[in-house]
């Protein structure tokens, strides 16, 4: 009986999960017309989910039909997979939903492998255009209609604004592999160019294209040692040599130092440290070592100058090869590892090179390896050899390069990636100082250590894209616009860096949240939905722009006045003669910016306005 109960408890609380992860309604009918399903983000997101869902209640209300939305669950990562929201499009097909509403590049590969099962429900995908996964191809159905919006109108808005509020100095950082960055980039210039032309003010727009080949700018940096003359120190020093070890040095009283063995040599095995004081009467147990028995262990400093030796045993051992291919050439060889036989070694793979990233290790031995996707990993030796091959593959996301100067350490590192840096031994006279880095700019790379006064310590790599935009802001510009690129929010990084007051500018929806944010032009998915869902027409796409009301520039508007909740005529202080006319003339064609084929200088004929293209 308690066991039938327990599997009773158990589906109730499963069905409770589930229905949890639905939506709320105030209708408790299981059917409804209409059904918004969000990327994985609520419908309180303030940006494109909330404006999404708002535009299919306000249809919903005008049509006196009914709604709902689902918010599919995403996994660790963020990823939203096409059959998870796949169940949800079924969810809303048993309820007789007539549309489907999505929006957004994560739902495009599910659109298109569903919206053909359920040829009777009408589909409306925002942002984003159906194809199947890994296809850049892009797929029609004629129950699926599809909302764009004219980047080309949405950057000139932004430019014209940029200018408009009084900023002569401005800048865009895009992406030149990206077709939506590219439009809003040559938009953007355009509107600079017509603000500037109009008031007659010389305006200068910084405009860099951070994955260009031809970029005028290096994102890698040098990472060195900086030592100093025993003699200049305050402090009370001692001098530690470590024999087959790593951390000799001159330290501080009361530092803490890690000291490491040298890895064995064939027939080795570590065993114990041994210790010696170097100072006349002070005795060699003054040495403090946290352990005698381990091959990493730390050293309290104090009291004496000491040597500490690592002494090693005879055992019978195995190695663990770490090779670029099986061939294990000379050549082909990472590293190589002696170890007992039936231990297990922690292994490294060596940093990845320019653009490339850890993937997998491969391994005959499949038991030998405990985690095969991480690039530190355990590896288990019985009674053989074992050979194991770092697999590195390009990467899909930014790399950044690092050198080390004077220490170990230099690699290609993604944002995120974990980095060990150690500073090769001081010459004598000279003790470990700090880590000191700088970019080939001379800029600081923003990089936080663990520990910079410690001669081996680690940190996090960084985005660091943020530093092309510090770089336009230490030259004096006052606002930067990255409509359209995944990297745009690098922009407000570089903002908090600077000690002036300088601005990002928005995207998408009002960003005024993020800080530093001057103002944002929207891409109004609410009216969009609107619009779209009263013409729909299954097969075909609704472009949003200027002509119908689908972007504006958030604190910018184009009428005088406006009538306040008691009906009288207010004045609008956001009201701006030049933006207005320009609103209406991309509205009706008057001006028609134009999108070149590769260099946005083709786009730009400007007297007032000074494009400066950052290329080599």
């Amino acid at each position: 009986m308690k066991k039938f109960l327990s599997v009773i408890l158990v589906l109730a609380i499963s069905l409770c999960g589930v229905f949890a992860l639905v939506g709320c309604s105030k209708n408790e009918s299981k059917n409804f017309d209409m059904v918004f399903i969000t990327d994985g983000g609520t419908i309180s997101d303030g940006a494109y989910n909330q404006s999404a869902w708002n535009g299919v209640k306000e249809f919903a209300e005008e049509e006196n039909m009914s709604c709902r939305y689902y918010q599919p669950n995403v996994d660790d990562n963020g990823n939203l997979d096409a059959d998870t929201v796949g169940k949800y499009i079924k969810l809303a097909v048993d309820g007789k939903a007539k549309y489907i509403v999505m929006q957004g590049e994560k739902m495009a590969v599910a659109v298109d492998k569903y919206a053909p099962q359920f040829g009777d429900v009408n589909f409306l995908l925002v942002d984003a255009a159906p194809h199947a996964e890994g296809s850049t191809t892009i797929d029609g159905f004629n129950n699926v209609m599809t909302v764009t919006f004219d980047t080309l109108q949405a950057g000139y808005l932004a430019g014209y604004t940029s200018v408009a509020k009084g900023y002569n100095k401005v800048g865009y950082l895009g992406s030149v592999s990206d077709k939506s960055s590219a439009s809003y980039g040559a938009g953007f210039v355009q509107g600079v160019a017509k603000a500037a032309d109009e008031s007659g003010i010389p305006v200068l727009c910084d405009y860099a294209n951070y994955d260009a080949e031809d970029l005028d700018y290096d994102y890698s940096f040098t990472i060195q040692p900086v030592y100093q003359k025993i003699t200049i120190s305050k402090e009370t020093t001692y001098k530690v040599k470590v024999k087959n070890g790593l951390g000799s040095g001159v330290y501080a009283d009361g530092e803490n130092v890690t000291i490491t063995a040298d890895k064995p040599a064939k027939g080795k095995a570590f065993d114990h440290w041994e210790v010696k004081s170097n100072t006349e009467g002070v005795k060699d147990k003054k040495v403090n070592i946290s352990s005698d028995k381990k091959s990493t262990m730390n050293l309290l400093v104090g009291d004496c100058d000491c040597t500490i030796k690592a002494v090693y045993k005879d055992v019978k051992t195995f190695q663990i090869i770490v090779a670029k291919s099986a061939d294990l050439s000379l050549s082909s060889l990472y590293d190589t590892y002696n170890v007992e036989e039936n231990s297990t070694t922690l292994v490294t793979a060596p940093a990845a090179e320019s653009g490339m990233t850890f993937d997998h290790w491969e391994c005959d031995d499949k038991d030998a390896v405990e985690d095969v996707n991480s690039p530190s990993t355990n590896v288990k030796v019985t009674n053989k050899d074992i050979t194991i091959i770092p697999v590195y593959v390009k990467s899909d996301v930014p790399t950044f390069d690092v050198t080390v100067y004077g220490g170990t350490g230099s690699g290609s590192y993604r944002s995120g990636d974990h980095v060990s840096v150690v500073a090769d031994p001081p010459k004598d006279g000279y003790m470990f100082y700090k880590w000191e880095n700088v970019d080939n700019q001379g800029l600081s790379t923003g990089i936080a250590m663990t520990n910079e006064y410690c001669y081996t310590t680690d940190f996090e790599m960084i985005d660091r894209y943020s530093s092309i935009a510090e770089t336009m802001y230490n030259n004096g510009t006052q606002v930067i616009f990255g409509g359209g690129n995944s990297q745009a929010e690098s922009i407000f990084t570089a903002t908090w860096k600077m000690s002036e007051q300088v601005y990002a500018f928005g995207y998408g929806y009002d960003q005024s949240s993020m800080g530093n944010c001057l103002t944002s032009v929207v891409t109004d998915y609410r009216v969009a939905v609107v619009n779209a869902l009263k013409d729909y027409k299954g097969g075909s796409y609704y472009e949003g722009n200027c002509s119908n009301n689908c972007l504006y520039v958030v604190d910018m508007s184009t009428q005088k006045t406006y009538k306040d909740k008691d009906g009288n005529e207010v004045e609008d202080k956001n009201y701006n003669e030049g933006y207005a006319n320009v609103y209406k003339a991309l509205g009706d064609g008057t001006i028609k910016p134009n999108l070149p084929a590769d260099d946005v200088r083709t786009v730009v004929n400007s007297k007032c306005m000074t494009l400066n293209y950052w290329v080599k």
